[in-house]
Formats: C-alpha cells, structure tokens, sequence
C-alpha cells in the first residue's frame, strides 16, 4: 500500500479550513460553512488508516501515538498558551476561570466534553469561548486512542485479508451513524460533541484505502464534480439550525469520500492540487488553530461585537500569518523524528501536562480575582451574577416538591403567590422578594415552560424533542394545585414574551395564525383555567434587554482591564419589537380582570432604557437581570418596573384600573439612560374574526382588531 503524498488533499484541507472561517467570520451566503470539520473528519480517516494499513504489523502503538503527538500537539499547546496569556488581559475572572479549565480539557483530549458539559442556556455564549474549537480535535484523538487498536487487531485476526477488516469498518460506519441519527433526534448537543456519533466520518474516510482506484478519466471526472458540488452546496445551504450530524451531514461527507476516492489524474484534481490551495492546505492545521482565538478575543475587546468588513480582513490576515509562522518553526520541526519514539512520547506526555496543569492552575485560582478591583467583583462571573441565595423554601405537596419561596415568610403572610416562569421569572425572585416584603405577600418560584404553552399552543424546539410534553405535564401540574390550593390568591405570569414571539410558536391543531397571537391565546386559555373567586392574576412584561451582551463591556470598566466597546441599548429596537407583545398583552388583561405590569414605562422614561440604577449594571447578560444586585437595587428596581404598586392593587388597597395598575410609584431612584429612542409603529397582529379593541398606553393609540389586523384608528 503505497503511502505517496497527495496534493489534492491539501487542496481539500484548504477548501475545509476557508469554509470554517467563512463561517466564523459571518460572511453571506455560507452559513453552513461549519462542514468544514465533517471534511477535516474524511481526510484524517483516510490518512490514519492509510497508514496503518501500510505499515501493518511493523508499526507499535508507541511509534503511532509519538507520530500523532508530534503532528497534533506542539501547534495546539502553543495556540493554547497564547489564549491564557491573552485571556490574563481580555477576560474577567470567571471567563477567565473557566478558559483555564477549558485549557486543562483540551490538552488531554477532552474538549468536546468540557463543551458538551459547559455550553448551556447560563453559559457564556459557546461564539465567545476561545477554544470552543478544540472539540474537534478532541474527537479526533479519542479516535485515534481507539482506531489502531481496533484495527490493527482485526489486521492481526484476519491475517492480511482485506475482506474482514473492511467489514469491520462498515459495521462501525454503521452502527455510529445509526447513533448518529438517535441522539440527533432526542440530544442534538451530544450528536454533536460525542465521538460515537462522528466515527462515521472517519470511518467512511477509512473505508477509502480499500477502494479501488478510479483509472478512467470520465469516472474521475464524473466522481470529482459531484463531489465538489456537495462539498459547495452544503456550505450554501446548510444552517446550524438544520439537524446535525444526522442526514444532512451525509451530503459534505460524501462529497469528500468522492475528491479523497483514489484516481487518475483529473481537472478537479489539478484544481484542488494548484499552488494557492496546496499552499493554504499546508498550513490549514495551525489555521484552523489560531483563526478562531484571534476572532473571539477582538470580539471580547469590543465588547462581542462582530469584526467589520475591514477589521475582518485584518483579522484574517493575522491569523493567516501566525498559521505560517506556526507551520514553519513549530509544525515542521517537529514533526521530523529525531528522537526514539518512547522519547517523543513521553516528551508529548510532558508536554501536555504542564500546560493542563497551568490551566487548572488558573481554574482553581479563580480566574485570579486579585486582578480586578474590589467594586467589580460582584461581576467576576456569570454565575457570581446569577448568584442569589433562597431566603426559604416551601413544600407544596400538590407538586410533589419544594420551592424556593421568598417575599413576606410564607407561614405568616397576608397573600400567598406563585410566580410562574420560566428563566426570565427567575431573574425577578429577589424584586419580588423586596416588594412581597412590603406587601405582606409571599411567593414560590414555578420553575417551568412559559406558562403560555402546554394546551393548544405550542413552541417547535427540535433542541429538545420532548418540550411539547413537558409543557403540557408542567401546565397540567399547576393547574390542578390551583384548584386544590384556594389560599393561593395570586397567580404571576412572567416570562421572555417578545423572544418568545420570535421562535417557532405553533398551535397544537396545526391552523395558522400570528405568534403574538398564538401566545395571547395561549395565555388566555390558562386564565380561564385558573380563575377563581378571591383569585388575582397578573403578567409581568418582558424586561427590556439589550440583545447583546453588554456585561462584559461594563465588567471590563469596572476593571480597568482592554475594552473597546459601550454599555448603551438600542432602546429605538427595543420599543419597537415589544410593540406587538405589549399591545396584545394589555387587550388581554384589559379584557380578562388580569393586571398587567409592564417594564417598559419604568425602565424607559422618555424613550431612554436604564442600564445602571444607582450606579449598578443591572444586566447580566445579553437576556436577564443580575440576582446579585445590592438590596437597595432591588428595592428601587422593583418600583420601578411597578411591582409594588401592582401588589398593591392586587391587594384591593389601591383604587386603580389594570392600565394604571402597571404605572411604576414615584420613587428618587437615579436611572441612567441608554441611548434615544423614538415611538414605534402600529403592529400588525394576524387576523382573527374577533374584535378587540385596546390602548397602547406607551404610545398613545388606539388599536382595533379586526380581519385586517391591528390598526391605528386615532
């Protein structure tokens, strides 16, 4: 089995690695340019086992694993010392915390766990992790732990013969693909990250040195056109939102099983083997490497804005020379053998032990707080901010459980609440706590699905299969301990309800109508459902959220540390997407008995949206407020937004209507505005043979429903 070097597939290198950073780099017209990896996955398949195949029973596992070192590990540690280094000047100590464990991870082989474990909906944002990338050397090295074993023992067993050993392979093309498919369906984030759901790839890749070379020019010709347009056809058409690595990766992988398919020469072969891309193949390894660091620290920098057209080519340029200058004095060097294997891998084993060590060195610091002063601790990290210890719990047998409960203490309260939500009610328990204390109510957090879901309206969320049912029993559950609970006389509905309105919102018989109005019915139904005598029920507004996260900006501020950004909103974007939320929240309460409180007015007096009350960032990040506020923050905030005065109202012991019950209580608190902001349009909800009328009350007008939608009349 010869082992010549070809051309071509540095040409396929490159064309993979140019893809990843067109997709990185949000270029148009390439958001599935993520299939990059799926080729670098055929191309190592093919390339390991073409040499294990080769050498046969001549090459030890030593000298494997001490070749694989030497072409893996030189370049990604230095890439990695390079990322501590920067994150020492860029990252606040919880990101900073937490790149060092992600260090420690990725030196071992590990990556994609450490990012299969730390990437959820609290997590910092996966675009904003440094080495976010290294999970897929992390596949790729659990494969070579196992391939050469595997294979060299079915090499041993089926003594030379071809037959067994590539039945082998199928079985394992196979069987992964099948898991592939499974986890796809029911945990998309482990189809993902886990190697049992990738060996497919590799496996298909390996599959090819048993191939029969391709002699005839048609049949080359043939193979690498339509190779190369799946490989293109996927990057134009793919998405992340597509599932993934199910059957859609079939299409960038069998693209790459065609060009890697041994043949005679050929024009696609003489296109893929041309100077530009050979060249940019060479060194697509250390590009793959250092592109993506560069990117996520400049965004970092300019507090996670994308890189513009111009700052893009920079960026590119950089990392394209620091690919060179990796390729040149770090690859190459290292990869000649001049010491005995044994040697070269326990130098590869030393190696990456004091890295990890220097990373989980930096974990177990901390991040190093003491680089920071002490007024920005309290926003050192995402999980400090989120940090709110529950004044006291509650069981509530109807539920089967216990419940954080907080506000006036739960045994003697005048009121007792249940504030029902989903991470976006969360974010309000230490307001509510500060109002419910004021006004003898107390409160349990309902932890669930927006209470909007769950009977004849749903979400479509392919991340979590099960969602629809989940819904619907944590809908069911509630409801039926509201008719069991009479001492509960008020019901809080909280949740991301202009978000909400943006994602895949269905209803259950399949009729097609508007979100907004989806949601609105969805709500609707539930009041019905729990409305009881002595019973008040009340929706809190979405808070205003930047969208972007401003967090680290205003960490970085508070630190002292590199930052080329602002804390202002787009509150003019802010006003006008709420629009259509608002207006059909407040026909809804206005209609039903259900008091409505909304944000808005008081975190955006004059068409200007606070991002620091009393001098305090209250976000913390791009969706929810901070938890770990000073109580004079929450105080102030919890009358701003009005909560106080609506429990007040609920309470009988204000004499107001359910519009003005959403006016937040004059208060001296000092609110810092973003940026201006104008008066929004009309929305237009879908029609409905109902006629509805209600008053925006933030912009003046009057709204009428009807077949044609909401409509200004005045």
């Amino acid at each position: 089995m010869k082992s010549d070097y070809r051309p071509d597939i540095d040409g396929l290198r490159a064309i993979a690695v140019v893809a990843v950073i067109l997709f990185h780099f949000e270029v148009p017209g390439f958001p599935g340019g993520f299939v990059g990896v799926d080729i670098f996955f055929v191309i190592s398949g093919y390339l390991i086992t073409r040499l294990l195949v080769a050498e046969g029973g001549e090459l030890s596992l030593i000298e494997f694993y001490a070749r694989r070192m030497r072409r893996i590990l030189p370049a990604m540690l230095v890439t990695i010392c390079f990322s501590l280094i920067a994150g020492w000047f860029l990252l606040p100590p919880g990101d900073y915390a937490n790149l060092g464990r992600s260090a420690a991870y990725s030196t071992v082989g590990l990556g994609n766990y450490y990012f299969l474990w730390n990437t959820g909906y609290f997590d910092r944002e996966s675009a904003l992790l440094p080495l976010l990338h290294l999970w897929s050397l992390g596949v790729e090295e659990q494969f070579y732990l196992a391939w050469p074993v595997l294979l060299l023992a079915a090499n041993r067993l089926a003594r030379g013969r071809h037959l067994p050993v590539i039945a082998l392979i199928c079985a394992v093309a196979l069987i992964s693909f099948s898991i592939a498919l499974h986890l796809v369906a029911i945990d998309p984030k482990q189809a993902f990250y886990l190697p049992f759901s990738r060996a497919w790839e590799l496996a298909l890749g390996g599959l090819l040195v048993f191939a029969a070379p391709l002699r005839r020019r048609g049949a080359s010709e043939v193979f690498g056109l339509v190779g190369l347009c799946l490989v293109a056809a996927s990057t134009i058409w793919l998405s992340p939102s597509q599932p993934f690595p199910g059957l859609s990766a079939l299409f960038p992988v069998i693209g790459a099983v065609l060009l890697i398919w041994p043949r005679s020469q050929s024009m696609i072969s003489a296109l893929l083997a041309s100077a530009p891309l050979r060249s940019t193949g060479k060194i697509s390894y250390s590009l793959y490497l250092w592109h993506w660091p560069i990117l996520v620290f400049f965004r970092h920098y300019t507090g996670t804005e994308m890189p513009t057209a111009a700052e893009a080519s920079v960026l590119v340029a950089v990392a394209g020379l620091a690919a060179y200058f990796s390729w040149r004095f770090v690859e190459e060097p290292v990869r000649r053998p001049r010491a005995p294997p044994s040697r070269a891998f326990a130098a590869g084993v030393a190696a990456a032990a004091t890295v990890c060590l220097s990373g989980n060195a930096i974990f177990e610091a901390g991040g190093f707080t003491s680089r920071i002063p002490k007024e920005a601790e309290a926003m050192r990290s995402l999980e400090v901010m989120w940090d709110w210890p529950c004044p006291q719990t509650v069981v509530i047998p109807e539920l089967g459980s216990t419940f954080c409960a907080f506000g006036a203490p739960w045994g003697k309260a005048r009121h007792h609440a249940v504030l029902w939500g989903d991470s976006h009610a969360e974010h309000l328990a230490p307001l509510f706590d500060a109002a419910g204390q004021h006004e003898n109510t107390a409160f349990f957090l309902y932890r669930a699905c927006p209470a909007a879901f769950g009977e004849g309206v749903h979400r479509d969320f392919p991340e979590h299969p099960d969602y629809q049912e989940s819904c619907a029993s944590s809908r069911k559950a509630v409801v039926h301990m509201l008719r069991q609970r009479k001492d509960i006389d008020l019901v809080v509905l909280s949740s991301a309800w202009t978000n909400l309105a943006d994602t895949n919102v269905v209803a259950d018989d399949g009729r097609q109508a508007d979100r907004v109005l989806l949601l609105r019915d969805g709500l609707l139904s539930l009041v019905k459902e729990i409305t009881a005598r002595q019973r008040r029920i009340g929706i809190i507004g979405q808070v205003p959220v930047p969208g972007v996260d401003l967090t680290s900006c205003a960490a970085m501020r508070e630190s002292g540390m590199l930052r080329r950004c602002s804390t202002d909103m787009d509150s003019e974007q802010i006003l006008r997407r709420w629009s259509p939320v608002v207006t059909a929240l407040e026909s809804l309460a206005d209609e039903n008995g259900v008091f409505f409180v909304d944000p808005l007015k008081g975190m955006c007096p004059d068409r200007h949206c606070a991002t620091y009350i009393n001098g305090e960032f209250i976000y913390r990040d791009k969706a929810h407020l901070r938890r770990n506020l000073t109580p004079e923050t929450d105080v102030g905030l919890a009358r701003t937004i009005g909560l106080h005065h609506a429990l007040a109202a609920a309470d009988g012991r204000t004499r107001v209507s359910t519009a003005n019950a959403m006016q937040p209580s004059t208060t001296s608190m000092r609110i810092e505005p973003a940026t201006l902001c104008h008066a929004t349009t009309a929305p237009d909800i879908a029609s409905t043979s109902k006629i509805i009328t209600c008053r925006s009350s933030a912009r003046g007008l009057l709204f009428r429903k009807s077949s044609g939608g909401f409509r200004p009349t005045c």
